[in-house]
This record gives structure tokens, sequence and C-alpha cells, in this order.
């Protein structure tokens, strides 16, 4: 199975596609998300785990040769050649893997897509609805607009069961990360960078804005809630500048919410009685 998995790491180093998620070495990118992956949100043996954005593969890899592996694992994306290298590469290894080539559009990588008949989002999303316990995207959220931010994140949602969780990276503006931006502290130069709508979106090159897009952190925390959904954790990352961050990009874990429990299911921790303190 080792041998296997190099062998796939070594068709990844071979093919353009690589460039087309970001480049460096997948297996080290691969890796370094697993890491991630396995820190933030850890999948055990019954877990049924979607790669949203799956590109080539790279994370997806890193994850089905760590112990123990998922249950089931889908990785889903948009471009039509991905999802080929995927299902000619990784899926022939693992049977516990399926891939989903689902109709969207992007500005940023319409040029791959083609006219490549595609699965419609609503049919993929009845398919899998509450389907999935956990859930990761790496640099999906970095690359879509406000409105598909929203539409994206509500797409997922209805496919994780309740209290399951998403982990996703995206780029915030907070008052720190405004600050090291207005300062030319932060680790892109911004030289064409433009804010937008009243300030509350930065894209980070005027001239292709999907090439980097950064929204405010309410914004943010309010299409989350828009969309069903919670933020239970940040990790904010490196991108900003200030030697901060474990990762470039900052890492977003949502939870789909549970049913409201009812009054005597909850089990309250009394507050301590200072009454009697001077």
């Amino acid at each position: 199975m080792a041998n296997k998995i190099s062998d796939v790491f070594d068709l990844m180093r071979a093919t353009e596609m690589n460039d087309w998620v970001g480049g460096s070495d997948p297996e080290r990118v691969g890796d370094a998300s697993a890491a991630i992956i396995n820190r933030l949100i850890p999948h055990n043996s019954t877990s049924r785990v979607l790669d949203f954005g799956c590109g080539i593969g790279r994370g997806m890899l890193s994850v089905l040769k760590s112990a123990p592996p998922p249950a089931a694992i889908v990785g889903m994306d948009i471009i039509p050649t991905v999802i080929d290298f995927c299902r000619s590469h990784i899926q022939p290894i693992f049977p516990n893997v399926t891939f989903e080539l689902t109709g969207d559009s992007n500005d940023h990588y319409d040029r791959f897509i083609g006219d490549i008949e595609r699965k419609p989002k609503n049919m993929v999303a009845d398919q899998y609805v509450e389907y999935f316990s956990l859930a990761y995207a790496f640099s999906v959220f970095t690359h879509v607009d406000r409105k598909d931010f929203q539409d994206l994140l509500a797409f997922v949602g209805k496919m994780l069961e309740p209290g399951g969780r998403f982990m996703f990276t995206c780029f915030t503006l907070t008052d720190f990360s405004r600050h090291m931006i207005a300062c030319g502290q932060a680790i892109f130069p911004f030289t064409e960078s433009v804010f937008v709508d009243s300030g509350e979106v930065l894209w980070g090159n005027k001239n292709d804005p999907l090439a980097f897009i950064a929204f405010d952190k309410a914004v943010l925390e309010q299409m989350v809630w828009n969309a069903g959904l919670a933020i239970t954790k940040v990790e904010y990352g490196c991108w900003m500048g200030g030697s901060i961050g474990s990762s470039l990009q900052d890492l977003i874990v949502v939870t789909k919410p549970t049913p409201l429990a009812s009054h005597d299911q909850i089990i309250y921790t009394p507050l301590v009685d200072r009454s009697n303190y001077a």
C-alpha cells in the first residue's frame, strides 16, 4: 500500500495540475493538510469525510495513509481533469473512496472547466444530505465572492449530519490583520489590492479579485450563521504577518447545531454563591 501511495504522489509531481492547486511538493502539502485535519477535526474508523475542493487529492491521500482510515471519504471538485486524475489513480487503491464532479462556476478556475457535463449541486446535496460527520476544504473559500461563500457553506452544511464539523481555510479581516496590511507587514505585498463593499471585503489583486479575497470578521461570522452553522474554533494564520499562526491561512471550524434539548435534558452547572463574601 505504501508503495502505491508513493507512486500516486510521484504522478502528482509530474502533472501540471499540481500547479493549478497551489504548487509545492504534493506530499509535503498533503501531510501538512492531514496534520491540521487530524488536530482540529480528528476522524476515526466510523467517520464519513467530505474533501470539498479535493483538487488532485493531495490532502486526501495523506489522510488515507494515516491510521485509522475513515469508513468513507468523498472528494468533490468542479474541475473535470482533477476528478479524472483522482478516479484513475486514487479510487482504485481505496475501496472506501469516491469522487463527485460537481456543477458550479468560478471566475478564477473557469478556464480549467470546459463544457463537460457535471452533476448539479442540488442533486449532490440531496444525494449526501446529512451524510458526512466531518468535512474540510483547503483554499476554496479564499477564491469565492461573498454570495458564493455563503452558498457553499450552506451546501456543505446540508450534507453534514447534526453535530458534524467542517474545517475550512480563509482570510479574515480583523483589527490586527487590517493594521498589518496598512503597515505593509503582511507576507503578501498587496500592491494591487483594493477594499470593496464599504471596506468589508479585500481583493488582494483588483485585476483578479478571486485570486485572494478576505472578509471582515463580522461578515464571516454572519455568513456562517446564515448558512445554519456555528463557529466553534478559530486559528489565525501567518499570512497577516507578526509571526503568528501555525498555517498560512486562517483555520475556521464550524459545527452544524444539533436539535435543541428540552429543559429537563439540560444539566446545569450552578454558579458560585458569592453573597457571603465581603
